[in-house]
């Protein structure tokens, strides 16, 4: 929430307090006023006071005590007006209350409160773009408890982006820089924080601002320029992510396979090396009718089968003994080189 929204939440929140304090001690003033008087003065029993004091200001109409002196009429009549005016503003203010929606939103950022409370080792996202959203998307398939943050969108446009919420997201409107923010997120007991900014310079903020709160928070960041890579580290970043150069190196490696007709899933540089995954159809290849075994790709090629597709459905890790057919499709992992060689011997 921004400073401004939060110091409006804290004035509500103040404020109803305040009236409902004052509505409360009205009526206790007056009932203590109308039972004292009747006790003392009009020679009723504290009991009877009591109750006589309740039914003159709620206007029942029961009988008035025959012993009631002439004073003691005049006094409950201002007792039934006392009564009445502090009861209906009471109501009034109570019916605006739900009628201006304070009510709800101040119950609302209480149950906020005392949700994100109870979380521990659950992870921050701040900013739900683009990045942000695939981010989320990702930690609540593996079952990741959230908290995102973000102050450029409202929790019903969040809920608009989310596929699936069974719970694990909380959604708190509000600018990450500020401390109080992050605390509301629960930044003391999370065990990490990714901020996928577009702009370098808040998530250089953002950073400083949760490193400080809690130092040993694990931060991912979004960077936009590289050239600001050791700020990033100063600030306390513990993995920085260069979202655009990854995105252009892997378009280009697309484009690269394309040429050569295979169909890469994806492309892992460590180190000096190269590894890929794909996929290759068994149908018109050597690959038909063959077991597993019998390929020798560890000893081979250094590559490996890591899963098959038969039918639309998927299977991990298959055994040794898997024959393949001519319409399975199966999935390799492996080191370029490996794999070149394979579709060599096996695919031409």
């Amino acid at each position: 929430m921004t400073d401004g929204h939060n110091d409006n939440l804290r004035f509500i929140e103040q404020n109803i307090i305040a009236r409902l304090k004052k509505s409360i001690i009205g009526i206790l003033i007056v009932f203590a006023l109308g039972t004292f008087y009747y006790w003392l003065f009009e020679d009723l029993s504290f009991v009877d006071a009591l109750f006589f004091t309740g039914i003159t200001i709620s206007t029942v109409g029961y009988s008035m005590p025959k012993s009631l002196s002439t004073f003691g009429k005049f006094f409950t009549l201002i007792l039934i007006f006392a009564g009445l005016s502090i009861v209906l503003y009471s109501v009034s203010y109570i019916t605006a209350l739900f009628v201006e929606g304070d009510l709800i939103r101040m119950l609302r950022h209480k149950r906020l409160e005392r949700k994100v409370s109870r979380l521990r080792e659950h992870v921050i996202v701040v900013g739900v773009g683009n990045i942000g959203i695939q981010v989320i998307h990702q930690l609540i398939r593996i079952k990741e408890p959230v908290v995102a943050v973000d102050n450029a969108i409202t929790e019903e446009k969040f809920s608009e982006k989310i596929f699936s919420n069974n719970g694990e997201v909380t959604f708190i409107e509000g600018d990450a820089t500020m401390e109080d923010v992050l605390l509301k997120a629960g930044v003391k007991n999370a065990r990490a924080l990714v901020t996928t900014l577009p702009d370098d310079a808040m998530n250089v903020f953002v950073t400083l601002t949760a490193k400080n709160l809690n130092p040993s928070i694990y931060v991912v960041s979004n960077i936009s320029n590289l050239n600001n890579l050791t700020k990033f580290i100063y600030a306390g970043v513990d993995h920085p992510v260069a979202t655009a150069e990854i995105a252009g190196v892997k378009m280009v490696e697309a484009l690269a396979f394309k040429k050569k007709n295979e169909d890469v899933i994806d492309v892992l540089n460590i180190k000096d090396k190269t590894f890929r995954v794909e996929t290759l159809d068994v149908k018109g290849t050597k690959l038909f009718n063959k077991r597993i075994e019998e390929l020798k790709l560890k000893e081979n090629y250094n590559i490996y089968i890591v899963g098959l597709i038969k039918n639309d459905e998927f299977i991990l890790g298959p055994s040794k003994n898997d024959i393949l057919y001519e319409d399975c499709r199966v999935v390799i992992f492996g080191e370029d080189k490996g794999i070149e060689v394979f579709r060599k011997d096996y695919l031409q």
